[in-house]
């Protein structure tokens, strides 16, 4: 009995059950980072496709208020094929442009001239704008249509005269696979999904588990369109109304238009890796607690041997030296750093990799100093800055035992980051003992968070020029509007567009295209001042923030500048390309206090200048001023 009840015993007992629960608090760190990572990619993918969503509706419904404002220019010299060809781009999710008459019968189609009076006074697209006396955009769910007889996504608005008569309804007519094929595109795992549902609970879009809900409503309501207009933005986790898989899901609302889009992915295959981490961890567990087990085994062995004879003391102390070696070797193994500070704040355990991850001698651990005299030689070595500044991660550098003294049995475990001199990123893990004491990991987080900068990276700047894209563009754009309105300071938005940029990837292929985009990249920072930011948001298709400077004439420099720049000839492979840039500008607070509002407004001018003649510069509101000749100067820049 004398050899169970022993130190070795309750110290043997107390490190498997550290080792355990520190064991369980890790793998549910892991589940909550998976988790996390799991949300976290659900957002991302929600924004993304709620900005593919916004930029092709919106895009198209630029068009129709084009078609429109036409329309009712020139009623009767109005060619809608003509203008399709001219506005609409290229790319397959447009297929074509329509006017409905007053009653319900179609007037005018992109892909050919009506050759019998086609009724469509039945067209849900029709009747909604036929009884309202708004101009909204109505976004109807996909059908067959009379004319292509292809599955399409019908966007459309009413036509009113000036004293407000019904005189018809415009229409564009989308590709509805076009956006199920983008979404399919997207990688969500095995039971993931994308919806692109409307504000009346039908599916527009989707990909995965969402394609049988395609055209559909569903058996309930979706619970979160109920309060949407409230609540924009979110996510929720739960089994999902589709299949009652557990799904961690994103939703948002499409801005300004009648859509919201909901991304998933299934818990199952974001927490699939928290099954190996179980595995492994219960595995280094179970041979720490082996080692210990077997340690507490021999020690009892040599204990009750000790009792029976004194000859066996001997063979009891190499069994001993044995086992604290095998011991000793197992932790220097490990890929973290591991000590362990009793009550009175001196060091008992310590492995090789806590010397090389804290920067110290291994020799001055093999004497098993204080934790003190530990932080005191790190302090020395440059390790934790000035000595007697506070250490990395925020510790003082004296007297850090005393935080896991008496008090340490209500204190839980403390995790933070502390960077060395080399560059080294060290994730330190502190567990209090019940004694008074502590152990802890170190463990070089170093690759792990330069990839998170890298996927950082990535995810907002574009991979082929090295432009901010489109995301963080907009949050440049709304940092701009938040001094707009505590410093009043003022700017500028440019959209601006490639003339001919298709021909020059028909004639030369589209290597030369994407040395063409680099070398339109590099023009604009050339072009851009303090403070300014250029990005690409499409695939010919750049923005400029502009600060604004003193007087429109500096403003009217940097447009004339940036045309200028954009529209000089290239040397590419041997070849002198050419191409031209539509630019439109809005100004901040005068154009729009909003950044839909500027965007649209800058768009809107860009518009302006394509459907007039192309490469030129147009400000919101006013008439398009066009360049002269291209300069036959080659840039070979």
């Amino acid at each position: 009995m004398r050899c169970v009840l022993q130190p070795a015993t309750g110290l043997g007992l107390l490190v498997i059950v550290l080792v355990w629960a520190g064991i369980g608090y890790q793998l549910g760190l892991e589940r909550d980072k998976l988790g996390a990572v799991a949300l976290q990619n659900a957002r991302n993918l929600a924004r993304v496709v709620e900005e593919h969503a916004a930029r092709a509706i919106t895009g198209a419904d630029q068009i129709l208020r084009l078609a429109r404002a036409e329309i009712l220019r020139d009623p009767a010299g109005f060619d809608l094929r003509a203008f399709a060809r001219e506005v609409t781009p290229q790319g397959d999710v447009a297929i074509q442009l329509s006017l409905i008459g007053p009653d319900g019968r179609l007037r005018m189609n992109s892909l050919s001239v009506p050759t019998a009076a086609i009724d469509l006074s039945d067209r849900p697209h029709f009747v909604v704008h036929r009884d309202a006396t708004g101009d909204e955009l109505d976004v109807s769910i996909p059908m067959v249509g009379r004319v292509s007889h292809r599955t399409t996504l019908q966007l459309s608005r009413a036509v009113r005269g000036a004293d407000g008569r019904f005189l018809g309804v415009v229409v564009a007519s989308l590709d509805a696979d076009y956006f199920s094929r983008f979404y399919a595109s997207i990688d969500v795992g095995r039971n993931g999904s994308i919806i692109l549902v409307g504000t009346d609970g039908v599916v527009r879009a989707g990909a995965g588990a969402a394609v049988p809900m395609i055209g559909r409503k569903g058996d309930r309501p979706w619970p979160t369109l109920e309060n949407i207009a409230r609540i924009p933005v979110g996510s929720v986790v739960g089994p999902s109304l589709i299949d009652g898989v557990v799904r961690f899901v994103a939703f948002r609302r499409v801005e300004g238009l009648p859509l919201v889009v909901y991304a998933s992915v299934s818990a199952a295959d974001a927490l699939a890796d928290s099954a190996w981490y179980v595995k492994v961890y219960s595995a280094l567990a179970g041979v720490l607690t082996l080692a210990v087990l077997v340690a507490m085994g021999l020690a009892m062995r040599q204990r009750m041997r000790l009792e029976r004879t004194s000859e066996a003391l001997q063979a009891s102390e190499a069994v001993a030296r044995r086992t604290s070696q095998e011991l000793a070797v197992t932790l220097d193994t490990m890929a973290q750093g591991i000590i362990m500070v009793d009550r009175d704040g001196r060091i008992a355990v310590a492995n090789r990799r806590a010397a090389e991850l804290l920067g110290v001698p291994v020799e001055m651990l093999a004497e098993r100093p204080t934790f003190d005299a530990l932080v005191a030689e790190m302090a020395r070595r440059g390790e934790l800055g000035v000595a007697g500044d506070s250490g990395a991660g925020g510790e003082p550098v004296r007297r850090l035992s005393v935080a896991f003294g008496a008090a340490a049995g209500d204190a839980g475990p403390v995790v933070f980051e502390r960077v060395r001199p080399t560059g080294q990123t060290i994730e330190v893990t502190c567990v209090p003992m019940p004694d008074g004491g502590m152990v802890r990991t170190y463990t070089d987080v170093t690759e792990r968070r330069a990839g998170e900068r890298r996927i950082a990276y990535m995810a907002l700047h574009d991979p082929l020029t090295g432009l901010p894209n489109r995301t963080l563009f907009r949050s440049r754009l709304e940092k701009a509007l938040g001094r707009l309105y505590d410093s009043a300071v003022p700017f500028a938005v440019l959209c601006i567009d490639l003339d001919r940029f298709k021909e020059v990837n028909d004639r030369y292929g589209h290597a030369v295209g994407d040395a063409l985009l680099l070398r339109v990249a590099h023009r604009l920072r050339r072009c851009l001042g303090e403070g300014d930011v250029a990005a690409r948001v499409g695939g010919d298709e750049f923005a400029v923030l502009a600060m604004r400077r003193p007087g429109d004439d500096d403003r009217e420099a940097l447009a004339g500048e940036i045309l200028e720049a954009l529209t000089a000839p290239y040397r590419i492979d041997g070849e002198t390309v050419e191409v031209g840039a539509s630019v439109g500008i809005a100004r901040a607070p005068e154009d729009g206090s909003g950044m839909e509002a500027l965007l649209r407004a800058a768009d809107q001018a860009m518009y302006r200048v394509k459907a007039q003649g192309r490469n030129g510069v147009c400000w919101a509101g006013r008439t398009p001023r066009f360049t002269g000749p291209l300069n036959a100067r080659t840039d070979a820049a």
